[in-house]
């Protein structure tokens, strides 16, 4: 049993490194089950087309509709942070774009709403 207690010790760290708490959250309209499947893809996109294995917390920052911006911030400061827009598509939310700046009209024909643009000019 102490063996269990030991292992379990040693991964909640980890788990919590890429966990996001309900306080980090912002007021949105998603559930529980939507903000976990936003924070899972997001997670997902991040690790596939990131070209660094780093470790970071994603925070949704708004959700409207069929998409969502978040938040990717670096533990270890080793990058800045970026932002992540994904889109569900048939129910299943997936990452459409990376980065840390974007120019709107290359948002406007991904399809995001303006009102998820982080700079909303034209």
């Amino acid at each position: 049993m102490k063996r269990y207690n030991l292992i379990a010790f040693l991964l909640i760290p980890l788990a919590l490194s890429q966990a996001v708490s309900a306080l980090d959250m912002p007021k949105t309209s998603t559930g529980k089950a939507e903000t976990v499947a936003i924070v899972s893809a997001a997670t997902d996109y991040v690790k596939n087309n990131s070209g660094r294995n780093m470790e970071f917390r994603i925070t949704i920052e708004d959700v409207s509709g069929d998409f969502a911006r978040a938040r990717v911030d670096p533990l270890k400061k080793e990058t800045d942070p970026a932002l992540v827009y994904l889109k569900r598509t048939r129910g299943k939310w997936e990452g459409i774009i990376i980065g840390t700046s974007f120019q709107n009209s290359d948002l406007k024909e991904l399809g995001v709403p303006k009102n998820l643009w982080r700079w909303n000019h034209d």
